[in-house]
């Protein structure tokens, strides 16, 4: 079993190798960020992080996609 395991090799990087995000991936980061804890402030506490990221993530998925202006 292991050996399956290992020929996959490390699943994180090593430190200080973080890769940098997009100028589109960290707008992303940022609208999931506001949106989490908008929920998570609105829920009294009784939702957890980890919850309102979850609940953030579906609802900005469930959104139409908007229109980059150029």
């Amino acid at each position: 079993m292991n050996d399956d395991l290992d020929r996959w090799g490390p699943t994180r990087r090593p430190k200080g190798k973080a890769r940098s995000l997009t100028p589109e991936q960290l707008e992303f980061v940022g609208q999931l960020q506001l949106r989490a804890l908008a929920l998570r402030t609105a829920s009294d506490g009784e939702l957890s992080i980890t919850e309102a990221v979850h609940l953030a993530a579906v609802q900005l998925g469930l959104e139409a996609p908007q229109e980059l202006d150029e």
